[in-house]
């Protein structure tokens, strides 16, 4: 199952939820392709927040390599499901998707949204591992199905 996680700026959220789903898939022996994007190119090409980069760190995941990219038209084929973080960027998604690729993408907290924490404290990032832990989990356990 070939994973892409999606948030604004692919800084904060989609790249902790990537690597969580990522060490999920090396821990359950799962195999596919796991990535994150963001909606919008303000941060291409950037390193994850040092605040996700902290809290990704204490909790065993190396996001240090992460590079900020922008969603393509070509990632509605590439991937199986695009979890959006939120519904802002869930709507973004749907206005972008080809047609036959709309049903790819899921809102990653089901009617949760996973907030951004980029304007608040590391408290808020640790918040956001944590709710994104769980729903990565929840995902895996329910076969990946909405």
């Amino acid at each position: 199952m070939n994973l892409l996680f999606v948030c604004l700026g692919n800084i904060c959220r989609s790249p902790m939820a990537a690597g969580i789903m990522q060490r999920i898939y090396e821990a359950e022996n799962l195999q596919g392709k796991i990535e994150s994007c963001g909606t919008m190119d303000w941060n291409v090409g950037n390193c994850a927040d040092p605040r996700a980069i902290s809290v990704a760190r204490a909790n065993g995941i190396d996001l240090s390599t992460h590079r900020a990219r922008q969603i393509t038209i070509e990632d509605f084929e590439r991937f199986d499901i695009i979890f959006a973080m939120d519904s802002a960027n869930e709507i973004a998604l749907r206005k972008l998707a080809p047609s036959a690729h709309k049903h790819k993408i899921r809102l990653i907290g089901g009617s949760f949204e996973v907030l951004d924490p980029y304007h608040s404290n590391e408290a808020a990032f640790r918040e956001t591992y944590n709710a994104l832990d769980e729903f990565c989990r929840l995902a895996v356990r329910a076969g990946f199905k909405a």
